[in-house]
């Protein structure tokens, strides 16, 4: 019998395939589109959709005729949850635009749509089982992961460092929407964490045991994509 893990990715990627059908355009955010980009997945607690909101009442519809039942909505986002087994799954939905909660800032549609790409998606519970979608680049990934700079957030952002990522792009995207007092607070906070011994026990409870290279060169890397644009530290 197939895992509670495993039932429940394989709903979710049934979730994907019908939802990629009925739209004109969603683009997939969040874990799944992150373990797309990093050499060492993790499992993903939830769906998370940028979709435009001509398509929302379609997705809507389709969730609800699933089983799943709206948790939470507003004009910019909403909640769906359904119960598989003994877990939950879950399809959040941001509607025209990603609004981070932790710092207020608005990601444009247009940005998220950027650099986008159709890509083969594997469940980490059952590597057979598969979909294909479009996910968002790593690069306006990386650059929510770190205006919303939760603990989470800073994990997957490590990860994406594993990626080659654009990184004319993301100093782009960063001049964009994140001020240089905010910039400066976060990479500040960036080193001193990736530094700990915390973090790397954190970080590897999240993915398995991460190879000593592999940990330095992230390391290195996601620092070296804010050259130039570093602010001055006091």
């Amino acid at each position: 019998m197939a895992s509670v893990f495993e039932q429940r990715e394989a709903e979710t990627f049934r979730i994907l395939n019908i939802i990629k059908e009925v739209t004109r355009q969603s683009i997939l955010i969040g874990g799944y589109a992150l373990n797309a980009y990093s050499a060492f997945p993790r499992f993903s607690l939830d769906c998370d959709l940028v979709v435009i909101a001509d398509d929302y009442g379609k997705i809507r519809d389709f969730l609800i005729k699933n089983g799943f039942k709206e948790i939470e909505v507003r004009s910019d986002f909403a909640r769906f949850e359904k119960k598989v087994r003994v877990m939950k799954t879950g399809v959040d939905l941001m509607i025209d635009k990603i609004i981070d909660r932790q710092s207020g800032i608005t990601f444009d549609f247009a940005d998220i749509t950027s650099g986008s790409k159709v890509v083969e998606l594997k469940a980490k519970s059952n590597p057979s089982l598969k979909t294909e979608f479009r996910i968002a680049s790593p690069e306006i990934l990386f650059v929510m992961k770190l205006a919303s700079f939760r603990k989470q957030d800073i994990r997957d952002a490590f990860m994406l460092s594993s990626y080659t990522l654009d990184k004319e792009r993301i100093q782009a995207l960063i001049q964009k929407y994140l001020s240089s007092d905010l910039l400066k607070k976060r990479i500040k906070s960036l080193k001193k964490i990736i530094e700990s011994r915390e973090f790397r026990d954190s970080l590897q409870g999240v993915y398995g045991k991460l190879p000593e290279k592999f940990f330095k060169e992230s390391k290195d890397r996601i620092l070296a994509n804010f050259s130039p644009i570093t602010p001055t530290m006091p």
